[in-house]
């Protein structure tokens, strides 16, 4: 009777306690005004992020770092959310993570480590910051996490380490939510943001995750791969499919083969669940297995399977900020543009949405549905995911260990020392163990000296680097035997040292190769021939900056910051005011329709989602400022810039603008730069292809004779001048030119025949200037390293021209 009694009032003591920390805690709409989600409400950073402070201060159950600096500087924080007793031993579970993970446990070991463990679940808000709906469910996700004391939540913060990121792009938030705090009531309440929402990628901030240029994705990388090696990172997203309210996995076809199975079968388990979730709270519209593919690697939901982690993406529906919209059942359409049925159930749709009023808080909603689908799951299986970590790891190493490949070596000496540093660097950031041998070896022949670099594959995250390493082959899914092939949700290619320009040698079979590991790389000091200065001369540069967010001038502005060289960001109406060549050698057209560079967005003209999908049709018009382009007035003027000693270089898409209106002697191969419409077929879906230079060319200079480039589609030319006339202010000369054979080089293209021998770069006089015409993008997402030099000797000419 007494042990009852002491029983019973411990059980008291506890609800009691537990209610006082509850009581303790502010509820979203206590700190901010209102519940993130409502209509017509964004919450910004500092309010965000004040929340989370506030949470931190009241309960024991969450704990808030910063990890790191965004690139305005902005701190980025991670909030630890578990019971009290598991964060008071948080770096004790981190050891235990870090060694099932790395594979360095026994057996018997990992399986006491496992049992004893915690499940860590990463859910991070907020990457793309136009997609508003997951930054304002964070607040409402730990406020649940901390005082829920339903069955469920308990045994979560029993068992698992919830971190969460609930501002993962923090410029980007607030560059949104001030935008659309000025425009909302107004007809521009639904109007495009007319910049990037960071600093230089915009939405390619999801395309960082091989190659960690953006500070942001550095940060993450050491939590998730070298600190704290979560089982599941959740990372959240919108638009869905219309008329779908939430894509979940199943991924679509095709997929990689370096993604362990029992990583995709996890993902598979996981949307599994998500989809019960869903149905079980009466939220159709769930849809799996279309658009978002398991073949490429290089984003926040992607990288991370190929870390043997379970990288979950969703994709919720959006209208557009905070404004909610009724849909009719007339705009439902019949199908999807997969041409599956929209209206009546299918395998992978099985409760349609039907229309309806659809608001900001539907979408936190889903997104919460889908965070307790997971977190439930990790709960009730904490063992299983610690210990699958494990056996993945060790199978990656055994399988490594065996060969096909053994490693990869990268000799120290090399053409472009800096580029072999940086790409190591960068493969250190994503895990990967780098080694410098010991003393001289031979492979395939060939001798190699101590100190060349040593990437052995018997490594937890094997498939990883040979992701990286090794040449894609995407693979040809047809719709029947004689239907099109399946396209690629992004890149097709990226075989990472044949973008940066790196030599290795594969070693297939295992030999002895003597080395020691070596610490994390610091940063690679920029070389001197590569810099503005140091006999460099100083080019006054510019980049065209369209009041559209180009993420291609986003890249090439931190090309020229990681050269530091100098530049201005240039507008339609500086252009349009001409008298450019007093203030500027050379001048950037990055990728961008030529109608876009003339036109822009046009006054009176749409500028956002709402107009396809029925909105007001003055709701969603650009503010006047941000209207319009260069026009053919702004064009004259870049003429004249190239005829007064400018240098205009066009990158991709953008050579169409000096193509169709300057006169130089230079045709345009591939219509509309190199879409699918081009008559032969071809298509070129992000891929690496193989060109040859002229490296006595100035444009050239110091660029291997055989090289490669990556290019989107891209385009081919022509030199139309007739020899006696091609001299002196018109002489056309080519550059580099794609391969006559073997073109592909990584990925898949089709319609090789259009532009095999064809000139890829072209440098065009027109009076005492140049146009210098390149066919794809020479600094394509700052990973193409081996052909920077193109861009850069033509800035450097600039100044001496």
């Amino acid at each position: 009777m007494l042990q009852r009694q002491v029983i019973a009032r411990g059980s008291f003591l506890a609800f009691l306690a537990a209610a006082t920390l509850t009581a303790a805690v502010p509820t979203p709409k206590e700190h901010f005004g209102f519940n993130p989600g409502d209509d017509y409400k964004l919450a910004n950073y500092t309010e965000v992020v004040g929340y989370f402070q506030k949470l931190a201060a009241a309960s024991d159950r969450i704990k808030l770092v910063e990890f790191g600096k965004s690139s305005e500087g902005r701190p980025t924080y991670v909030a630890f959310i578990s019971s009290a007793g598991n964060l008071k031993r948080l770096d004790h579970y981190r050891e235990i993570n870090r060694k099932l993970a790395l594979g360095q446990a026994t057996a018997e070991e990992a399986k006491q480590l496992s049992a004893e463990g915690k499940a860590i679940v990463w859910i991070d808000s907020g990457l793309h910051a136009t997609e508003v709906a997951p930054v304002q469910q964070a607040p409402h996700l730990a406020y649940k996490m901390l005082t829920d004391e339903s069955a469920e939540v308990r045994r979560i913060r029993d068992n698992v380490i919830l971190m969460q990121v609930p501002v993962i792009n923090p410029d980007g938030l607030d560059m949104v939510a001030s935008w659309y705090r000025k425009n909302v009531g107004t007809p521009h309440e639904l109007a495009s943001l007319p910049w990037l929402y960071q600093k230089y990628a915009g939405h390619d901030n999801n395309r960082d995750w091989f190659m960690f240029n953006l500070p942001e994705s550095r940060n993450v990388a050491r939590l998730l791969f070298t600190e704290w090696f979560p089982q599941i990172v959740y990372n959240q997203h919108q638009v869905a499919p219309f008329p779908a309210r939430i894509f979940i996995p199943p991924y679509a076809e095709p997929l990689n083969p370096h993604i362990p199975a029992p990583v995709m079968e996890g993902i598979n388990v996981i949307g599994s669940a998500m989809k019960e979730r869903f149905a079980r709270e009466n939220k159709p519209g769930a849809i799996s297995y279309v658009s978002f593919d398991a073949w490429w690697n290089g984003g926040l939901r992607s990288a991370p399977a190929f870390h043997n982690m379970h990288g979950i993406l969703t994709e919720t529906a959006l209208h557009q900020y905070a404004t909610p919209k009724v849909y009719k059942p007339s705009e439902i359409p019949e199908r999807f543009s997969t041409g599956i049925p929209a209206k009546e159930p299918t395998v992978f749709y099985e409760r349609p949405w039907l229309g309806g009023k659809w608001a900001l808080m539907d979408a936190v909603e889903y997104m919460l549905t889908a965070d307790f689908a997971i977190l439930d799951l990790a709960a009730s299986r904490p063992q299983h995911y610690l210990l699958k970590a494990w056996e993945m790891a060790t199978a990656q190493l055994m399988q490594g260990r065996k060969g096909g490949p053994f490693a990869y070596v990268v000799p120290a000496a090399q053409g472009d020392g800096y580029a072999a540093a940086e790409m190591l660097r960068r493969l250190q950031i994503g895990g990967i163990e780098v080694r410098r041998a010991t003393g001289p070896f031979a492979v395939n022949g060939k001798k190699f000296a101590a100190n060349d670099f040593v990437l052995l594959a018997a490594q937890p995250f094997r498939g990883y680097l040979v992701d990286l390493m090794e040449p894609q082959k995407y693979p040809e899914i047809r719709s029947g035997t004689t239907g099109p092939t399946k396209r690629p949700y992004d890149l097709a290619g990226w075989t990472l040292p044949y973008q940066m320009g790196v030599q290795f040698e594969r070693v297939d079979q295992p030999v002895e190769i003597t080395s020691e590991p070596l610490p994390m790389f610091a940063p690679a000091a920029v070389p001197a021939a590569w810099r503005q200065g140091a006999g460099k001369p100083s080019p006054r540069v510019a980049i065209y900056e369209p009041h559209v967010a180009n993420i291609d001038t986003g890249w090439t502005a931190w090309v020229l910051d990681n050269f530091q060289i100098q530049h201005t960001l240039l507008h339609n109406e500086e252009i349009r005011a001409g008298n450019l060549r007093s203030r500027y050698d050379a001048i950037i057209l990055a990728q961008q329709s030529m109608n876009s560079i003339l036109h822009g967005t046009r006054q009176g003209e749409a500028a956002g989602r709402g107009a396809a999908q029925g909105q007001s049709e003055t709701a969603n018009l650009q503010r006047p400022e941000y209207t319009g382009g260069i026009g053919l007035a702004g064009a004259r003027q870049l003429q004249e810039f190239v005829e007064q000693g400018g240098t205009l270089l066009a990158f991709d898409s953008a050579t169409e603008l000096p193509l169709a209106l300057f006169p130089i002697g230079v045709r345009g191969v591939l219509r509309s730069g190199g879409g699918e419409g081009d008559a032969g077929g071809w298509y070129c879906p992000g891929s690496i292809l193989r060109i040859t230079t002229e490296p006595a060319h100035p444009v050239a200079a110091g660029m291997p004779k055989d090289a490669y480039a990556t290019t989107t589609g891209g385009q081919a030319f022509e030199i139309t001048m007739l020899p006696a006339f091609n001299q002196g202010e018109r002489e056309v000369q080519a550059v580099a030119w794609y391969a006559k054979k073997d073109l592909l080089a990584s990925g898949w293209l089709t319609g090789e025949r259009l532009v095999a021998g064809k000139a890829a770069v072209v440098d065009a006089r027109l009076g005492k200037g140049h146009v210098v015409l390149y066919g794809f993008r020479p600094q394509f997402r700052g990973q193409s390293f081996g052909t920077f030099r193109l861009m850069l000797n033509a800035l450097y000419r600039s100044a001496i021209n």
